[in-house]
């Protein structure tokens, strides 16, 4: 999926406005930190029933698939937090959500065969990866709106490598580590290689991008007729005889 998604964003190009010719970053946050917070926390629930109903069986395995989950999740938002003192970087509520959610990726291909401490280990470590990718992606220009590439790509390569590193009872070995290696890169190959195709056929068909004026106007106005957040959008005018005009752009 994040192969797909980064293919996608590379095809569509950034926001207006998100880079500048002089090379400058401008962000674009969201606009409601709260429910960014009750996604994250639905999120980290559902994970729950996600990898403890994917043992497809009532099971004693269970308690430490749900406790695995809990303790990388947490560490994940932990390790979050840290990087982003560490590099001296404000402590961001979209950050701390996305390292939760890096954590539980990271987790999810080895949350049955990971012992405690490393299931921790590795769920902190994904909420690294996720604020030094969008620090990364914003490098070589490339806006990841919701940081997703970061979260489920980067961190989920990094909890598919640590599900061999760490596989309980045969820890550290090396072929058990190649393998991962080998299916982490035939996945992005063939997921970066498809979407290519799908998303490029799009752009050179119905296209894949809203025209200027309606990425300007806001797709409220241009979709719907009317502004989600009024509030906002005190300078803008939309008078009804203009509408279906705006409509048509």
């Amino acid at each position: 999926m994040a192969g797909a998604h980064l293919q996608c964003v590379i095809l569509l190009g950034p926001r207006l406005g998100r880079f500048s010719e002089s090379g400058k970053i401008h962000s674009i946050p969201g606009h409601n930190i709260g429910m960014l917070g009750l996604g994250g926390f639905i999120l980290w629930f559902g994970w729950f029933g996600f990898n403890a109903g994917s043992t497809l069986e009532a099971s004693t395995n269970i308690g430490l698939i749900v406790l695995n989950t809990q303790l990388s999740g947490a560490a994940g938002a932990v390790g979050a937090v840290l990087i982003s003192v560490m590099v001296r970087k404000p402590i961001l509520i979209s950050n701390t959500v996305n390292g939760s959610i890096a954590g539980l990726v990271a987790i999810t291909a080895g949350y049955a065969t990971t012992d405690v401490p490393y299931a921790a280990l590795t769920g902190f470590i994904g909420g690294v990866i996720s604020v030094l990718g969008v620090l990364l992606l914003e490098k070589v220009r490339i806006d990841d709106v919701v940081g997703a590439i970061s979260v489920h790509g980067f961190a989920g390569v990094w909890g598919t490598l640590a599900a061999g590193i760490f596989l309980k009872g045969n820890m550290f070995n090396s072929d058990q580590i190649i393998v991962q290696l080998i299916g982490i890169s035939a996945t992005f190959i063939w997921v970066f290689f498809a979407a290519l195709i799908m998303y490029g056929l799009i752009k050179a068909t119905v296209g894949l991008r809203v025209s200027t004026m309606h990425e300007q106007r806001g797709l409220d106005i241009t979709e719907h007729g009317e502004i989600a957040y009024p509030e906002f959008s005190h300078n803008a005018a939309y008078k009804a005889e203009n509408l279906e005009l705006l409509q048509k752009l």
